[in-house]
């Protein structure tokens, strides 16, 4: 019975009211003759009622009593403030939060990113033969290599007794690969672009070990062709990638190519303008277990044997009238098999509007032949390039110089690339090779250009060209080919 009432009690309040009224009204009706017996029962039917309401009043205001007060809902938790180091990249630029980046993992301190560039390149060359023929197709991407990449940071509360509250440890691991065929750009590489760890923080700036560019490239990518940044940055950058004038980034770059591996690398802003360097590689001649087959370490009794230092200084957005001038100088050191090869760079570039100027200038020597015997080599070399992007249609025209003195030949007879092992070194040639490039591209939007490009390029004098970086093709000492035009269009995504 109890749990029936229980059950009725908020029905009978919800009646009580017109139940009430509905008895006040039948009062006058007592007036009304009416049998003895029959008012008897209906005045005493009206008290029981009126006495069960009472009693299941009082019931419910006692449960209510009884009962516990209900627990006002807790707050949510408070978000977790974001560390000050997670909230810029490994390069020290503020995130934007709008950008839907791909992330593979984070927690409170810790995120890790994907990203990568897709770019397939069709093309038509001529001279690809002695008798001038012409190929078409794909060809390995034109602007940039296709890369897949993993960008880690991990904010380091350990700064804070340093007084460096931004504090991180950084990592990249980044691969390229040939879109033609799928391959590793570098056999049995995975990571050939980057393998890197390192910290950064405003105050200490960044610093990485491991594999990486060279220092001296990542200055003069803003001026080495129409395509680098306008001001230099701590992050790696530059340079395009498979054309007839790259080879111009050899005067940027070291014993290994234009990386290094076992390098150490610091890169630090000061204030608004100035951004400096200073660069160190190991040999990694010996053995230690790095990309270069079963090395990693100095040659043992050799520790000069395949190092590289660097040293680069940038001033960036100089005010000169209603332009904008971004200026660097770098010297940068290697020992080629136990030869020395020196390169001195300046240049820069100008903004005014939707206008850029860009042009640099190299001196570069080279100790050659075993010993040193066949005599240094010596290059003057020089650029100059501009793009107009009045919209997201960008135009850009240049043209590179590579003049060589006394520049020796590999065994096959080509002429070397600035930076290349010249001890074999036993035939040289004064000679230089002048190449011309251009392109449109439109930027549909922040992830996706298309273009298309062409250069040419013309050789004079000693200067033999071969099947290395490039498409100059070699036919011999003395052969008639001297120049090549080759016409390229692409799209490049990037995610």
């Amino acid at each position: 019975m109890k749990s029936i009432e229980a059950n009725q009690r908020p029905r009978f309040k919800r009646l009580a009211s017109p139940l009430a009224l509905a008895i006040a009204a039948a009062l006058p009706l007592a007036s009304v003759p009416v049998h003895a017996d029959e008012l008897s029962d209906l005045k005493a039917q009206i008290q029981t009622l009126s006495k069960r309401l009472s009693d299941l009043e009082a019931k419910d205001q006692a449960a209510k009593a009884a009962a516990p007060v209900a627990a006002t809902a807790a707050p949510a938790p408070a978000p977790k403030p974001v560390p000050l180091a997670l909230t810029t990249d490994q390069n020290g630029l503020p995130l934007d939060s709008s950008v839907n980046s791909i992330t593979l993992y984070t927690n409170s301190n810790t995120s890790l990113r994907l990203y990568g560039i897709i770019e397939p390149t069709l093309s038509r060359t001529n001279h690809q033969t002695a008798s001038g023929g012409t190929a078409t197709g794909f060809q390995v991407s034109w602007f940039s290599g296709n890369r897949l990449g993993f960008d880690a940071m991990h904010a380091l509360k350990l700064g804070e007794q340093f007084g460096m509250p931004d504090l991180k440890i950084i990592s990249k691991l980044e691969s390229e690969f040939e879109l033609p065929t799928g391959n590793m750009d570098t056999g049995n590489v995975f990571f050939n672009r980057d393998a890197w760890a390192g910290f950064y923080s405003e105050d200490l700036g960044k610093i990485t070990f491991g594999r990486q560019n060279t220092l001296t490239r990542d200055f003069t990518q803003n001026w080495g062709d129409a395509y680098g940044t306008p001001e230099v940055t701590l992050k790696e950058g530059g340079y395009s990638n498979v054309n007839n004038f790259k080879q111009f980034i050899f005067y940027s770059g070291a014993a290994t190519g234009t990386r290094v591996n076992s390098g150490i690398e610091w890169k630090k802003k000061w204030g608004a303008h100035w951004l400096t360097g200073l660069g160190y590689a190991f040999g990694s001649g010996g053995n230690g277990g790095s990309g270069d087959v079963g090395s990693g370490g100095s040659v043992p009794g050799d520790f000069t044997r395949g190092t590289n230092q660097a040293v680069s200084v940038a001033y960036n957005s100089l005010a000169v009238g209603g332009a904008l001038l971004n200026l660097n100088a770098s010297w940068d050191h290697a020992n080629v098999a136990d030869l020395a090869h020196n390169s001195e760079l300046f240049g820069g570039n100008m903004l005014y509007g939707p206008f850029r100027l860009n042009a640099g200038v190299v001196h570069y020597t080279a100790q050659q032949g075993a010993g040193g015997s066949v005599g240094d080599r010596s290059d003057n070399s020089w650029t100059i390039s501009g793009s107009y992007r009045p919209n997201k249609t960008e135009f850009a025209l240049g043209y590179v110089r590579m003049k060589g003195s006394h520049a020796g030949f590999n065994a096959g007879g080509v002429t070397l690339n600035p930076m290349g092992n010249t001890s074999g070194v036993t035939t040289v040639a004064d000679g230089a090779k002048g190449t011309t490039f251009g392109s449109i591209m439109y930027h549909a939007d922040a992830q996706t250009d298309f273009y298309v490009a062409a250069d040419h390029f013309n050789v004079s004098g000693g200067w033999i060209l071969g099947d290395g970086l490039g498409n100059g093709n070699h036919f011999g000492v003395g052969h008639t080919y001297q120049g090549e035009l080759e016409l390229a269009t692409g799209v490049r995504f990037k995610f």
